[in-house]
């Protein structure tokens, strides 16, 4: 599956796991250019919106520390997070900020790309990461999410791993120079087992020199007691 049709469809499971949502005081919080508070919008829900470019009709934007939520306890219904777990520098710090604003029962939903288990790995998936994107932070695994929300006191209800194929050279040949995506194939190319394993790296054989690689996102849907 391609990046931008992967992503929408990931989009769209996530949502479909959080109906119904008219009405619902929903916090957006996403790196997108609004499609995620605009299909929120689009499903009845009221929106706040964190995204960088968010201009829909039905939602509000705002802009705020990720640790330091500008809402009071017990005030949303709903908090979607896409693809921005993984750029912040404390992230259980933000889940607690979440379950303090979350209403009782309310939700937290989270699509966020994800880590190997092995520690190791996951130490050498997220080298790769920051030289890919300079704003990333860190991903994690499944058991770190587990653990993190457990200690922010949110019950995992949900969770589910999707697959997209990302062409190093399609996806960056703007972003990085020559000598850049050098090192970001080198990296794939020495990568221990495990890492190959996890990313799946597959190499064109039409003199470009181009790579794929997999990534692994995770939809993550957790909720604060009653």
């Amino acid at each position: 599956m391609s990046a931008q049709h992967g992503d929408e469809d990931a989009l769209i499971r996530l949502l479909a796991r959080l109906q119904p949502l008219a009405g619902a005081q929903t916090l957006s919080i996403a790196t997108d250019d609004g499609r995620t508070a605009q299909m929120l919008a689009q499903h009845g829900a009221q929106v706040v919106s964190a995204d960088e470019r968010a201009r829909h009709v039905a939602t509000h934007c705002a802009r705020f520390e990720m640790t330091r939520l500008p809402f009071r306890a017990q005030r949303l219904a709903l908090i979607v997070v896409r693809d921005v777990a993984c750029r912040l520098a404390d992230v259980p710090r933000f889940l607690s900020e979440c379950a303090r604003v979350l209403l009782p029962a309310g939700a937290l939903a989270l699509l966020e790309p994800l880590a190997p288990a092995v520690p190791a790995a996951a130490r050498y998936v997220n080298a790769f990461e920051r030289l890919r994107d300079p704003n990333h932070a860190q991903q994690f695994s499944l058991a770190d999410w587990k653990r993190m929300l457990h200690v922010a006191a949110l019950e995992l209800t949900h969770h589910e791993t999707l697959v997209t194929r990302l062409s190093l050279y399609c996806a960056h040949s703007a972003q990085h120079d020559a000598e850049t995506l050098l090192r970001l194939r080198v990296l794939l190319h020495q990568a221990p087992q495990a890492v190959r394993a996890f990313l799946k790296p597959s190499y064109r054989e039409d003199g470009s020199g181009d790579v794929s690689f997999e990534r692994q996102q995770v939809i993550l849907v957790a909720r604060k007691a009653q």
